[in-house]
């Protein structure tokens, strides 16, 4: 059965994270998505939280091909513990997703897992062009 992962921050595929180069070859990018949540801004990276709301959050969707190897790289770096936990900052969990071709898959996502006090709420769909926006200002 096919493995994919939603990205919506620093993972995309148009942002430079050194991290990528040791999972890239196990990536194959399947297309933009959107998912039914809302991003806040953490700091150096943003966090998503579903929501049925009608909000959405623009990311980028892969095809795993080596899952496992993957996501004993990813997690460490979401700062998930080998064997998993719900006390973690971020947890993974499958969602569904929207691809722009209107085809709907199941995709891993690391789904921010604390109260969003205090952190900004973003308003832009694409953390990449918070980014870009947040650097003008």
């Amino acid at each position: 059965m096919a493995e994919y992962l939603f990205v919506y921050g620093t993972l995309r595929k148009n942002y430079d994270l050194k991290l990528k180069n040791r999972v890239s070859h196990h990536l194959k990018y399947v297309g933009q998505a959107k998912v039914g949540a809302v991003l806040y801004d953490l700091g150096r990276y943003p966090g998503a939280i579903k929501s049925n709301s009608g909000q959405e959050v623009i990311g980028d969707v892969f095809l795993l091909t080596e899952p496992d190897k993957v996501f004993r790289i990813l997690d460490k770096y979401e700062g998930i513990p080998e064997g998993g936990g719900d006390d973690t900052e971020f947890v993974r969990k499958k969602g569904r997703v929207q691809l722009r071709s209107g085809q709907t898959v199941n995709a891993w996502i690391y789904w921010y897992n604390a109260e969003p006090t205090n952190k900004i709420k973003i308003r832009y769909k694409n953390y990449l062009n918070y980014l870009k926006n947040k650097s003008i200002s």
